[in-house]
């Protein structure tokens, strides 16, 4: 019967409206489904209302999976309309959005190494020389030496640049003199 009522109260607290910028909005739940990859605190015994409202104390959270069953909330850092592909299937949860704060994407991106993330037109980060990865994780010694003409970089043993056989210099700029 508690299950009932728990899911009967997310379903009254589905629609939230707020003034937030003069817009009105709107959150939904998923059920049977969470967000993986952005818990940033897990609360143990809650109801879901007690949940929805210690997202809404917490600055980062913008969205909660609440297992019913073990009355587990997890606030998360992140929603599913910037990382869909994270929404994933569990029996007995809900997965649901925030309403009184806009998401901010770039806060759940977390690039690495100076990278700075941008959201427009779609969430990735820019990375500094020498880092690639969709986060900035990977350092390439071959970024901060392009090769010219069609050279190829190898980073072992040593940095250097393999020119086709007519360019020669390190960075294969300069045209070969046959004579």
């Amino acid at each position: 019967m508690l299950a009932y009522l728990e899911f009967v109260l997310l379903y009254i607290s589905l629609i939230y409206r707020s003034s937030v910028a003069s817009e009105c909005r709107v959150s939904f739940s998923d059920t049977d489904h969470v967000l993986t990859g952005h818990v940033i605190r897990t609360l143990n015994h809650k109801s879901f209302e007690s949940c929805t409202f210690s997202c809404e104390l917490e600055p980062q959270c913008f969205s909660v999976n609440y297992i019913s069953l073990h009355k587990t909330c997890q606030l998360n850092d992140a929603t599913k309309e910037y990382f869909p592909g994270d929404l994933v299937t569990q029996k007995g949860a809900f997965y649901m959005g925030m309403v009184i704060r806009s998401y901010n994407p770039c806060v759940s991106m977390r690039c690495k190494n100076g990278g700075t993330c941008v959201s427009n037109p779609s969430l990735k980060c820019n990375c500094p020389q020498g880092f690639n990865g969709p986060r900035c994780e990977s350092y390439d010694s071959c970024l901060s030496m392009p090769c010219e003409n069609g050279g190829t970089c190898v980073s072992s043993p040593t940095l250097k640049c393999k020119c086709p056989k007519e360019f020669s210099g390190p960075r294969c700029q300069g045209k070969r003199v046959f004579i």
